[in-house]
């Protein structure tokens, strides 16, 4: 059986709203947040800050090897790794020597140069600590440091 083109792309276009739309849970929470106040979403906010401060200055212990630029409004580090790797290889060791999930550069079309993407947002100050010291451990052993 030979699917139409159009029919093709009318899934792609489906599929890719249903991968990047946020869920209808987080929705209806994002609602209950706003209608809380801004009061609520600064002290939100002041945990993520400290959680960003955390990680940050950890990811920062490992200069020159590697690099973190400002992430004010996201919540992740895309970092530039300074070795001849490839992300996708030391994203797969990371998971399976160190179990700390990253994400390659390659995901976002960073082909050139190695590079991970680290996301905390969702963490609490304790897991954030607790993950981020298997990476920079992990790092360690595998550049030798």
């Amino acid at each position: 059986m030979v699917i139409p083109d159009r029919l093709v792309d009318a899934v792609r276009k489906s599929q890719d709203t249903l991968v990047i739309c946020a869920p209808v849970i987080s929705q209806f929470a994002a609602i209950g947040a706003l209608q809380s106040g801004a009061a609520w979403c600064r002290e939100k906010l002041k945990g993520i800050a400290e959680v960003r401060a955390l990680v940050r200055s950890e990811l920062q212990s490992l200069a020159p090897l590697v690099e973190v630029p400002p992430a004010d409004g996201a919540f992740y580090f895309l970092l530039r790794i300074n070795a001849p790797l490839d992300s996708l290889g030391l994203t797969e060791r990371l998971i399976r020597e160190h179990r700390v999930a990253v994400i390659p550069g390659t995901a976002f079309g960073l082909a050139q140069g190695c590079h991970l993407r680290v996301a905390y947002g969702s963490l609490n100050r304790e897991t954030a600590a607790e993950g981020i010291g298997r990476l920079i451990r992990g790092l360690r052993q595998i550049f030798g440091l």
